[in-house]
């Protein structure tokens, strides 16, 4: 997930906005599914859950440095980029890699044991905050996890080839990475995008959000 610079008020109000619709959608989701989740005990939704508690939390860290940045700044504080921004990374690389995990675990959990994809997840999840740290690159970040959403891409496809139900998962499930997708690339500020077209983008990066939020509540009905 890309790191934003800004510290123009339209471009702080439109990241805060954008952050604050997907951190909500996210939660949203998690609290739909819960209930269809005590009836059923079904181990996917589990894991489909966890999925979107991480994606929120690394919005909410993602959003925090240049919060507390402008916030130091605006009384007076001098804030040491250079000492908070790797640690920020190292903690939004670990929350959403975690969420590429879960989301791809909860089309896989029948074949894989839950205790091995932890160590596997959170084995991988330290590995790329360290890169993440080492480098300070959001780029470096961004292209690792963007290789992590392929691989679930192809197993997510070949998990569900056929059926009209399995169709509608899979529409579902796509629909999320190519969200993520979006974020990876097309939002990162430092993208040869200018401004303008990047609040367009996130308006459909936020319809997608509001589509998935509706696709998984006709799922769980």
């Amino acid at each position: 997930m890309p790191f934003h610079y800004f510290y123009d008020p339209v471009r702080f109000l439109s990241e805060f906005l954008y952050t604050g619709i997907i951190v909500l959608l996210c939660f949203l989701i998690y609290f739909k599914t819960k209930e269809v989740y005590d009836l059923t005990k079904y181990e996917g939704i589990r894991y489909f859950r966890n999925a979107f508690i991480f994606f929120g939390l690394a919005y909410i860290a993602r959003f925090a440095l240049p919060f507390l940045q402008l916030s130091g700044a605006a009384f007076g504080i001098i804030t040491q980029r250079i000492m908070v921004f790797p640690l920020f990374m190292v903690i939004v690389s670990y929350l959403s890699t975690m969420a590429i995990f879960y989301l791809t675990y909860s089309t896989i959990w029948k074949k894989i044991k839950y205790k091995n994809f932890i160590t596997l997840s959170n084995i991988t999840a330290a590995a790329l905050s360290i890169i993440a740290f080492l480098t300070r690159s959001p780029f470096i970040l961004s292209m690792l996890q963007f290789l992590l959403l392929v691989f679930a891409i192809i197993i997510t496809a070949k998990k569900h080839k056929k059926g009209k139900k399995k169709s509608y998962i899979k529409a579902l499930y796509f629909s999320v990475f190519f969200f993520w997708l979006i974020n990876l690339f097309v939002l990162d500020t430092r993208s040869f995008f200018r401004f303008e077209f990047k609040i367009i983008f996130q308006i459909i990066s936020v319809i997608i959000f509001v589509i998935i939020f509706f696709r998984i509540k006709k799922w769980i009905k």
